[in-house]
């Protein structure tokens, strides 16, 4: 009896010792005494979800990445993003060279199917990251300049990370890697890497989908919606800042709604809860029906640039055309074709003058960081057809083409993504401004999956089957924000210019050496010199022309509260898909 007295004893003082992650009361304006739980979240979503599998499934938002596929070791806190705290990790150390972190979990973690999240899970998804035959997104992460981060189980619940150097950025790094359930996903990994690829694919039974965030799928229906429900074992380790279980809703549903003028009409009609206007007209909809009373919304508008940006860029792999791959790698065509972009009037007509030209990889948000002088080759026709000239394009055929002395037409055809009337808007004011001077440019808009399987394909890397298009970019730090190796490195997931095994030309090895000495330089004002000589080379070799950042306008139907407070609303503390707010700390009132 007093042994069972005492083992009793001990398993309430664990309990008692046990401390949850906690939300700052920082990260919204309501206080917890009001919160009212229940309810669903209503969105819409542009296209089908195409894999429930977080190695597999592509664009954004990713069912994986709703149910908690997506970072959750330490996180930011709210009052200073440049300091952290632990999310699953009840604690973190930092070696004093500042190359290994070490990691201890909270004893309360779990998986939605209830058995613990423990190192083993965390260890598992890193040697998946770092296994090149997986191709995940996070490979670029896994080393650093060749050299590879290691891993050391300590513990049942305790690990640590050890990077080849010292960054500023290898906290942010730690703050993106996520677990995955072991006893699923080791037997598999086991067996190959097409065994776990195959696993969880979309036609999967939802209910069967293992997470450790705050939602786990319940239902989907191609062509229609997905359902998400509340993790009941969540709240059992993240509480708001008065110690209740959150999230407060009890379900997120997401409506299938390709068209963005149908995603607009269904916000107007209040069947959606939140929703970000993507253009002048749109904003201006939101805004009247909202002046004139029509829907009892909030309207945020002009918040600042996005923490994104859109490009353009030439197939430099096309080993079977070699005209093309030629012609894509001289810089001088591809600074005649930046002088061809007509920034201003993207945004004016796109965006109806809401955003910001872009002209190096760091987003207009951080105007400290952008470097001078770096629109050089801005829009001006004159000068492409000099350029152009001076290629051996200084006739036009009688279809108005210009063609070089071997007869070769200056045409091509630019993709991008067709769920994205933006980029489509970006795409036909540059094909315009081309076809002035004699460029044909073809646009061709397909299924942003489809379009990413072309650019950044598993097989043929150096014979690419496109030949230019417009896609895009968000997210990233903001301690080094010059931007990440998966667009400064060829090879790079996210380089759509080379995304060959080699640099193609010096400029491209004299990027990725700066941003390498970047990392390493813990000197703010050295580090931005460093940034200033990285978008020197960006500005004048044009492997990417930046476009723009768009301004950043959220509206939310007033039956969600939870929101953050004024001082926090902007793209910098935004979410991708819930916007002003952290979607644990939201809740309905009744109307």
């Amino acid at each position: 009896m007093k042994k069972t007295l005492l083992m009793v004893a001990l398993i309430l003082s664990s309990a008692a010792l046990a401390k949850p992650y906690q939300y700052s009361a920082e990260n919204t304006v309501s206080k917890s005494s009001d919160v009212k739980t229940g309810g669903t979240l209503r969105f819409t979503q542009s296209k089908d979800f195409d894999s429930y599998n977080p190695f597999v499934s592509a664009g954004r938002p990713s069912i994986p990445e709703l149910v908690g596929y997506s970072g959750g070791l330490i996180t930011g806190k709210i009052e200073d993003l440049s300091e952290y705290e632990g999310f699953m990790a009840e604690t973190f150390s930092v070696s004093a060279n500042k190359r290994i972190y070490t990691f201890n979990l909270r004893p309360e973690l779990k998986w939605s199917d209830g058995k613990a999240i423990v190192a083993d899970d965390f260890i598992l998804a890193l040697r998946m990251f770092a296994d090149p035959k997986m191709d995940d997104n996070f490979l670029s992460y896994m080393s650093d300049n060749g050299k590879p981060l290691t891993w050391k189980k300590l513990g049942e619940r305790s690990f640590s990370i050890t990077f080849p150097r010292a960054t500023v950025q290898n906290t942010e790094t730690v703050s993106y890697f996520y677990p995955v359930p072991s006893t699923i996903f080791g037997p598999l990994y086991a067996q190959g890497v097409d065994a776990v690829k195959k696993f969880w694919d979309i036609n999967t039974d939802p209910t069967q989908i293992v997470v450790a965030g705050a939602f786990k799928p319940s239902r989907y229906v191609k062509g229609e919606r997905l359902t998400l429900v509340k993790n009941p074992f969540y709240g059992e380790w993240v509480k708001d800042s008065a110690g209740r279980a959150v999230p407060f809703v009890d379900s997120l549903q997401y409506a299938i709604v390709a068209d963005a003028n149908a995603q607009l009409a269904q916000f107007l009609a209040g069947n959606v809860d939140t929703y970000q206007p993507d253009t002048r007209d749109r904003l201006a909809q939101v805004a009247a029906a909202d002046r004139e009373k029509k829907l009892d919304i909030t309207v945020a508008a002009n918040t600042g640039p996005n923490t994104s940006v859109d490009y353009l860029y030439f197939n430099q792999n096309k080993s079977s055309e070699t005209f093309k791959q030629t012609l894509f790698r001289n810089v001088k065509f591809r600074r005649a074709m930046s002088l061809l972009t007509n920034k201003d009037a993207m945004i004016d007509l796109v965006l109806g003058g809401l955003g910001t030209p872009a002209y190096t990889s760091v987003y207009p948000l951080y105007k400290d960081w952008v470097a001078p002088n770096v629109d050089r080759y801005k829009f001006n026709p004159t000068e492409a057809v000099k350029l152009l000239s001076e290629l051996g394009f200084k006739k036009k055929g009688a279809d108005g083409i210009l063609v070089d002395g071997k007869g070769n037409k200056l045409t091509f055809t630019l993709l991008t993504n067709s769920e994205n009337t933006r980029r489509q808007g970006y795409a036909k004011i540059f094909q315009d401004e081309a076809k002035k001077v004699g460029v044909d440019v073809k646009t061709s808009y397909i299924p942003f999956n489809q379009l990413l399987d072309v650019i950044y394909p598993d097989e043929g890397k150096t014979d690419r089957k496109f030949d230019v298009a417009i896609t895009g970019v968000g997210g990233g730090g903001f301690i080094n924000p010059v931007g990440v190796a998966a667009t400064l490195k060829w090879g790079g997931d996210l380089n759509g210019y080379n995304f060959s095994d080699k640099a193609i030309a010096p400029w491209e090895t004299q990027m990725y050496n700066l941003f390498i000495k970047s990392q390493g330089e813990f000197d703010t004002a050295k580090r931005k010199a460093i940034a200033n000589q990285i978008q020197k080379l960006q500005a004048d070799n044009l492997g990417f022309i930046y476009i723009a950042s768009q301004n950043a306008h959220y509206a939310w139907d007033n039956r969600l509260r939870g929101e953050l407070p004024k001082k926090y609303q902007n793209p910098l503390y935004a979410s991708s898909y819930f916007g002003l707010r952290a979607v644990d700390l939201t809740w309905i009132v009744a109307k």
